[in-house]
């Protein structure tokens, strides 16, 4: 079968990213323990129910007051997390745009509200909107499941179809399992990868498979 739809992970694939930088900035903003719960990959405990949406930005921000020991804004809560989302490379969306000529594209990605709204930000500035690049977002917290998780993977295979028409793009290795386990196609990719060429590569190997 040959590959129909290909799916991108956006933290890590698309959109550089800098755990470091936003830990930081939560501890600047007085919640020294917020690096015990960001993850480059998974997070953990309330930022993970965060991003499987078990509750709303306006909770979240509720639940980092009660780690930090001075008033804060909700704007300087979302001005830390935004120190985690660094840019995103306008060739990789260049390429993207290019691939929907051939392909449906889709986003599958663990992410929450907050950021999600900082990033839509990130592909105006570049003179794109989402709609421009993907053919549907699969967002974590929409679907209140989150990778590596099986679930989330069988929802989006629900609306695509066969798993060998999928290529599933993602820099992290369990979240690749996960999605090979189920038959669909894989490929590692991060911020030092070639991209384009890397993935131009691994569709030519498929349908040579086929």
């Amino acid at each position: 079968m040959k590959i129909k739809n290909i799916v991108f992970d956006l933290g890590g694939v698309l959109l550089k990213l800098d755990r470091n930088a936003c830990v930081e900035a939560f501890t600047n903003i007085g919640f020294e323990t917020f690096g015990e719960i960001l993850n480059e990959y998974v997070q953990d405990g309330f930022f993970l129910d965060f991003e499987k949406g078990k509750f709303d930005s306006a909770e979240f921000r509720d639940r980092c007051r009660k780690h930090i020991n001075r008033p804060v804004t909700d704007e300087m809560i979302d001005s830390a997390m935004k120190a985690f989302l660094i840019e995103i490379p306008k060739e990789r969306l260049d390429y993207i745009k290019r691939l929907k000529s051939n392909y449906k594209i889709y986003m599958l990605s663990n992410t929450n509200p907050i950021a999600f709204k900082i990033v839509e930000g990130y592909f105006e500035d570049l003179g794109y909107s989402m709609q421009d690049c993907f053919d549907k977002l699969y967002l974590s917290y929409q679907m209140k499941s989150a990778k590596p998780d099986a679930t989330i993977f069988k929802m989006m295979l629900s609306e695509l179809g066969s798993p060998q028409s999928v290529l599933f793009i993602d820099d992290s290795h369990a979240n690749l399992e996960a999605a090979s386990q189920l038959g669909i196609y894989t490929l590692m990719i991060d911020q030092q990868s070639e991209f384009e060429k890397e993935i131009d590569l691994k569709i030519k190997e498929i349908e040579q498979c086929q």
